[in-house]
């Protein structure tokens, strides 16, 4: 009995000890494998990640193409303003239609004083009808102006109507837009565009197409523009029986003194030409002794309008808020 308990002690130590050997011999078996084979998840895994590796590298080239193809089309679609270029951002394709939702876009062409004066191009004059000096230098300022290609007549001439405030008003007040051109004593060539035209009921008036002009003395062929700056507001001052005035300080005349007053820089000004940059008349006298002037005494005063509408014009219906054909004239009878 005690010898086969004994053997039975034996050969249970032994088969314990097979047991360790076999699972040590299991655990390397495994471990060898995981080192030379990879398992399938673990493959599955690498191929995956490849997989998002090469769609990256395709995602970000088709977006490399698509934004040169974008900012080409953008380059294509620019209109130059940016109240279009949002439009047409905002609602893509409202801008293909000439008319949409039954408004009709206002075009440069057909509405010029909706923009800021144009300061640097210049009409040739019209053979046909500019048979004087002075149209000439009238014509080219007009640049994208209601006046650009019309007839042009004389409506107020200070040497035959007076050199008054009351006899300006009296030949020009409902007569539309006009430009003024006056010489100095001193032989200086200037001006102001008046898109609103005068009526002589004490407004200041808002027009951000006016500008003032200057022709230098025997040193350009064109002369320089000075635009209406800081917004369109206090642009035109009239005034019942005063003389016209751009701005409170860009350009004032005093008729009955004949004299006449600029300031650039805070209503109208041009920063490319030195000569005015502080005052319409520039340098004065020349040589040595020049010096700025924003005073001068005048020579001649006129003031040309338009003598024909434009289609546009003559087609036009006044909305609720304006004056209705008639209405203004019977305003006016007494005055």
């Amino acid at each position: 009995m005690t010898t086969t308990m004994t053997f039975s002690a034996a050969t249970a130590r032994d088969d314990a000890s097979s047991l360790r050997t076999r699972r040590h011999h299991l655990r390397r078996t495994t471990l060898n494998n995981n080192n030379t084979k990879p398992s399938s998840s673990s493959s599955s895994s690498s191929s995956r990640r490849r997989r998002r590796r090469r769609r990256r590298t395709i995602i970000i080239t088709r977006s490399f193409f698509n934004n040169n193809n974008n900012k080409k089309e953008e380059e294509e679609e620019d209109s130059g303003d940016f109240i279009t270029n949002l439009v047409g951002k905002l609602f893509p394709g409202m801008l293909d239609d000439p008319e949409p939702a039954g408004l009709k876009r206002m075009t440069r062409e057909e509405w010029p004083d909706q923009w800021p004066a144009n300061c640097e191009e210049f009409l040739e004059p019209m053979s046909d009808i500019d048979d004087t000096r002075e149209l000439r230098l009238v014509r080219r300022v007009l640049k994208q102006t209601q006046m650009e290609s019309k007839r042009l007549g004389i409506a107020y001439d200070a040497e035959t109507h007076g050199w008054s405030g009351s006899s300006f008003h009296t030949q020009l007040d409902g007569q539309g837009c006009g430009l003024l051109i006056a010489e100095t004593t001193d032989g200086v060539v200037f001006g102001g565009y008046n898109p609103k035209g005068w009526v002589g009921y004490g407004e200041w008036a808002d027009a951000i197409s006016a500008f003032l002009f200057v022709y230098a003395r025997g040193t350009k062929e064109n002369p320089t523009k000075c635009a209406k700056i800081g917004g369109s507001g206090m642009a035109i001052i009239d005034e019942a029986g005063k003389s016209p005035q751009w701005g409170p300080d860009g350009l004032k005349i005093q008729l009955e003194s004949k004299m006449a007053a600029s300031r650039l820089g805070t209503y109208y000004g041009n920063d490319s030409d030195p000569d005015v940059s502080t005052s319409l008349f520039g340098t004065v006298g020349g040589g040595r002794g020049s010096s700025k002037s924003t005073t001068v005494r005048l020579k001649s005063l006129r003031v040309y309008v338009k003598l024909e509408d434009s289609e546009l014009e003559k087609n036009y219906k006044p909305n609720a808020l304006q004056f209705q054909e008639g209405e203004l004239e019977k305003l006016r009878e007494n005055d």
